[in-house]
């Protein structure tokens, strides 16, 4: 069933009191609000469930929300705001309430501009998100997004990590596949496990879960190391890298301080490590067995305090196949595979709203566009991402340049087709060493 009227339960006599709405939703479009209209959420809700449609208010104390959802639909991001702190004021009190946002492929930018003031604000939590052109598009995603919220939005994290800046920037978790992997992660953290393996394909996400987990250690400091820019063939090299030296250990040498002294207790992240393997893996054999190493050219060991975080982009069997299965499994490490864009839709809404929001606020002489037209966005949405969220902002990027040489507005299809085209095709060879998910 589903209820139209301004009466509330409280209003009605005992005996005509109906159970709480499984879903309420809110809207400012009048329109929107026809029992013909709307009847289509009937076929995408399980059976029995029930929702209430209301207007939106001018302000949402004393708002009654008996539901365990709340759907803001198509409303304008400026006007989001009230109903988000409603839900977060719930959520405090120990309410498993969240909000589900339904916004149109045009009003994408202006969305990504609202997620990016709630976030710098730590005002971002208990939403899932999602993409429509219409209410049917609405109705047939709403089953999927009816699921609770158990993880932040939103991960902070400097700019860069290890150099001192006041740059931040956000890594959202909205899809339900991301926010169970984040809440493995903190469990690592938290557990004492301090060694894992992050697998997942080039621009996943993987160096974001490894600084959430440093954050959630809460010891030490970040240390990255990546094993792709570095000199891996020659022993003494990765040994001075990951273990330090002596002053004097080699002519002409100063003392250098390695990644795991720096690091102290927090984390040594081992990033494109599909080359542990030859120096590298003899380097790391006795800190991985005796968690401890020495300096190069020092005379007395030291204790390896540090987590170990090893990343990389290739799959476990190609790990597997490309050392001795005594080196590998020295490793010791617990895995954390982290789920392709193409299957984290609400995560995909996220990064597309907010590149195309910071694309527009750097405009000067062009008006960026204030989304994209709706076949865009289902090409967006259907396509396999390879390349995850670095593959989808580069396609972004060069789309709206040429819409904005047009002066268009909306990104059309066809430009989105041209960015795909040149950085995510379809075909490419290095497709089959990366370690995605199919």
């Amino acid at each position: 069933m589903f209820r139209l009227g301004p009466k509330r339960n409280a209003d009605l006599p005992i005996a005509d009191r109906l159970p709480a709405p499984d879903l309420i939703i809110y809207s400012s479009d009048t329109q929107l609000r026809d029992e013909q209209r709307i009847g289509a959420f009937h076929h995408h809700l399980a059976a029995g469930r029930r929702f209430e449609f209301r207007g939106l208010p001018t302000g949402f104390e004393g708002e009654p929300m008996g539901s365990d959802f709340v759907l803001g639909l198509f409303l304008e991001p400026a006007r989001l705001d009230p109903l988000a702190d409603a839900v977060l004021a719930l959520r405090r009190q120990g309410r498993s309430i969240a909000l589900i946002v339904a916004i149109k492929p045009g009003q994408l930018a202006a969305f990504g501009r609202w997620l990016e003031k709630r976030a710098g604000e730590h005002r971002l939590g208990g939403m899932h998100l999602l993409v429509a052109a219409d209410l049917d598009g609405v109705s047939a995603q709403l089953g999927d997004r009816m699921s609770p919220v158990r993880e932040e939005n939103v991960i902070r994290m400097p700019m860069t990590t290890e150099v001192e800046n006041q740059s931040w920037k956000n890594f959202y978790v909205f899809s339900s596949k991301l926010q169970t992997l984040v809440t493995r992660v903190r469990a690592f953290a938290q557990n004492g496990i301090h060694r894992a393996y992050l697998l997942g394909g080039p621009g996943s996400g993987k160096t974001s879960l490894a600084y959430y987990y440093f954050l959630v250690r809460n010891k030490g400091r970040f240390v990255s190391v990546n094993l792709a820019a570095e000199n891996t063939g020659d022993k003494s090299s990765v040994k001075s890298l990951l273990c330090g030296h002596v002053a004097g250990a080699f002519p002409g040498a100063g003392a250098r301080i390695g990644a795991f002294t720096q690091a102290r207790d927090g984390v040594c992240f081992l990033d494109e490590s599909h080359g542990v393997m030859g120096p590298v893996m003899e380097v790391l054999m006795e800190a991985l067995d005796n968690g401890q190493y020495l300096p190069f050219g020092a005379a007395a060991k030291q204790r390896l305090d540090c987590a170990l975080l090893f990343a990389t982009n290739r799959s476990w069997q190609h790990l597997m196949d490309s050392v001795n299965i005594d080196e590998f499994t020295r490793l010791g490490a617990a895995t954390l595979q982290v789920p392709e864009l193409s299957q984290r839709e609400e995560d995909m809404i996220a990064v597309t709203a907010t590149t195309l929001a910071r694309l527009g606020e750097g405009c000067t002489t062009w008006k960026g566009p204030t989304g994209l037209h709706d076949d865009a966005w289902e090409r967006i949405r259907a396509c396999r991402w390879h390349g995850n969220a670095r593959a989808l902002v580069r396609t972004l990027e060069a789309a709206f340049v040429d819409c904005c040489s047009r002066g268009e507005t909306l990104i059309p299809a066809q430009d989105i087709d041209m960015g795909i085209s040149m950085w995510e095709p379809k075909d490419h060879h290095s497709h089959k060493i990366y370690g995605v998910n199919a």
